[in-house]
């Protein structure tokens, strides 16, 4: 069997596989003898029927599944062979063989999508801002328990104009020339001034003002690009008809306020303890996530690599359908997530390099610690832990985290790192 390949980029080949006839007429022949032991030709005792009767009748089946065989054999066996590591189905470019004559040999080129090959993994002195952050202060603590009090805010009915913080109640028509459109009503729409949650741009603006029963006509034109593709690149009219206007009202920092936070007491000093506490829990998290976010882009930055198309694909996918359940928006597109997804990938790629490059290993002590770490956020840690013990997908998951932290550690060990005084919002912004 003779092999080319042709490397048309850093992540897709193209190989000739050529198999001899002397390679492919005795698989013929063991079908057709194969297949004569056991059929049954009038005239003939069971399994006695001339081998050119049953060729005559079944010849080309023999032929088609021989193909198949010889296809599929020769294709790993020249995988193995130039020791291509291959992603994905390949693409069948071009058969040069006849498959009714396929006894005077095969010969095919397909197009495969590869890993790329990292001759060498640079990983050291990458550069990391590390976030400082002396003191969670007393009014950063003012603050969270003021955002925690307009989580539960409460709204009371106004016969007023419309201002920001108010929230309005609307509903809408959109109409394209005159027509309705797929989806074009919505009732019931809260629109809270200031927030920025307008479901049509402009809107916010045009709200400022109004009262109780006023009605708006306005025109939006949709860029190309929009999600939606059945008004994007139109000009929609959109009716809007205010229903209700409220104005916020925020529960007062007392006794019944802690209660309803968890303070069994409803002291408001242990409110401000269990605030301080949570903070910095979500100060550490932040932080961390910040600093391997910034290794990993740095490990990226310094090794640029190409990625097959059909993991990038994958990817997207995945990213869709959590973006879906995580914002319950049924209509994106799989667009937005492409480059997201090609940077996962990329990243991926290069930390599973690193691993193996540098034989780095998770004990099993490490993953039962950060199994019982997210059991203890379970009312019941005992039966989350054993979920993730009984389900290998689960046990993935953990272990995988676990790599991860193992990767920045051993990289943050040979970065060049510099510190950067901030407070606890930046810190922990998204």
């Amino acid at each position: 069997m003779q092999v080319s390949v042709e490397t048309i980029n850093a992540v897709q080949s193209r190989i000739t596989v050529e198999v001899p006839k002397e390679h492919i007429e005795p698989k013929i022949k063991k079908h057709l003898k194969s297949l004569a032991k056991k059929t049954k030709v009038n005239g003939f005792r069971p399994g006695k029927a001339p081998l050119k009767i049953i060729e005559q009748r079944y010849g080309s089946k023999v032929r088609q599944d021989v193909f198949s065989e010889v296809l599929k054999s020769s294709l790993d066996e020249a995988i193995v062979q130039e020791k291509l590591q291959v992603i994905g189905e390949p693409v069948f470019d071009k058969l040069n063989s006849d498959i009714d004559k396929i006894e005077q040999g095969l010969s095919y080129t397909i197009t495969l999508e590869t890993y790329p090959q990292i001759e060498v993994l640079n990983t050291d002195n990458l550069p990391v801002e590390k976030l400082i952050v002396e003191e969670i202060s007393e009014s950063d603590i003012d603050t969270m328990l003021n955002k925690l009090s307009q989580q539960k805010t409460t709204w009371q009915d106004v016969e007023r104009a419309a201002k920001i913080e108010d929230r309005v109640i609307i509903n809408f028509v959109g109409t394209i020339n005159g027509q309705p459109f797929k989806d074009n009503e919505a009732k019931q729409v809260p629109v809270i001034l200031g927030q920025s949650n307008v479901p049509l741009p402009g809107l916010e603006e045009r709200l400022q003002g109004v009262s109780t029963g006023d009605k708006l006509e306005f025109d939006v034109n949709f860029p190309q690009e929009h999600n939606n593709k059945e008004i994007a690149g139109q000009k929609v009219n959109f009716i809007i008809e205010v229903s209700k206007i409220a104005e916020p009202q925020l529960p007062e920092m007392n006794a019944e306020f802690a209660k309803s936070l968890g303070i069994e007491d409803g002291s408001i000093e242990k409110l401000r303890e269990d605030t301080r506490q949570n903070m910095q829990n979500e100060l550490e998290r932040g932080l961390q996530m910040k600093t391997k976010l910034q290794i990993l882009d740095a490990l990226l930055q310094v090794n640029p690599i190409d990625v097959p198309q059909s993991l990038v694909n994958q990817e997207a996918e995945h990213l869709l359908e959590v973006r879906k359940q995580e914002l319950n928006i049924p209509s994106l597109n799989i667009s937005m997530f492409k480059e997201e997804a090609a940077k996962r990938v990329k990243i991926g790629i290069l930390v599973n390099e690193l691993v193996k490059v540098n034989d780095i290993q998770i004990s099993q002590d490490k993953v039962d610690q950060a199994i019982q770490k997210v059991a203890a956020n379970f009312d019941d840690p005992e039966i989350i832990a054993k979920q993730y013990y009984e389900h290998p997908q689960y046990l993935q998951e953990i272990k995988s985290v676990v790599l991860e932290e193992h990767v920045v550690a051993f990289l943050l060990e040979k970065a060049q790192i510099t510190e950067k005084h901030t407070d606890f919002y930046t810190a922990v912004a998204k």
